[in-house]
């Protein structure tokens, strides 16, 4: 039987021959920045959860009209959606049948913010207006994925058992920690908490990057 044809904007899952047929989540042979990724509502407060409802003036979501959909996943809690945007890409989770009418779901917690300028985001696409502000509040600085970046690196040293001067020495490069002692150097203090910092994501401080923290 030839495997079906994946229509535009579906991720198709592809069993691997070598572990029983079981499907991969997303197709093994594409780059990471090929993948589309599905986030959950509750771990990413982007993405837009709807649900049916009663009331009378609510409408149903046309997808069509809200963009390219470039991506769709139909999962046990709803159908996932990424729908391309200039001024950032929509996601969001229907909970609901096709052709129901619906609200914006927005549990009361620490992210409600986000939601809620997501959930305008959407609404702005609705009607045809430009949104405000463009990406919501969930964007890193740029000094923030500056040390991000070196806090991978300085724990990518950690793990190959380098030592906290080896690392600065690649990090910030062996010239300047010739200007003053290793021992009180702050440039050694830096050091150690990046080394710090990137085990913390690792274990599971990366969940906190989903907003913007």
């Amino acid at each position: 039987m030839r495997p079906p044809t994946p229509r535009r904007g579906t991720v198709l899952r592809r069993p691997s021959a070598g572990v029983g047929g079981f499907p991969f989540a997303a197709d093994p042979r594409l780059a990471a920045n090929q993948t589309a990724v599905f986030w959950r509502p509750e771990a990413l407060p982007t993405v837009v959860l709807l649900a049916s409802t009663s009331f009378a003036p609510a409408r149903p979501l046309d997808l069509v009209a809200l963009g390219d959909v470039i991506a769709e996943h139909v999962g046990a809690d709803g159908r996932h959606v990424i729908i391309h945007s200039e001024e950032g890409d929509l996601r969001l989770c229907l909970a609901a049948p096709p052709g129901e009418r619906l609200a914006v779901v927005m549990p009361l917690d620490d992210d409600l913010p986000i939601r809620a300028a997501a959930a305008l985001r959407l609404w702005a696409r609705m009607v045809g207006q430009a949104a405000d502000g463009g990406e919501p509040e969930a964007a890193l600085t740029r000094q923030r994925l500056a040390r991000l970046a070196l806090m991978v690196r300085a724990l990518d040293g950690h793990l190959a058992e380098a030592s906290y001067r080896e690392i600065a020495e690649v990090l910030f490069g062996a010239g300047r920690l010739e200007r003053e002692p290793w021992k009180t150097s702050s440039l050694r203090d830096r050091t150690i908490r990046l080394v710090k910092g990137g085990m913390a994501l690792m274990r599971d401080g990366y969940r906190k990057l989903l907003r913007g923290a």
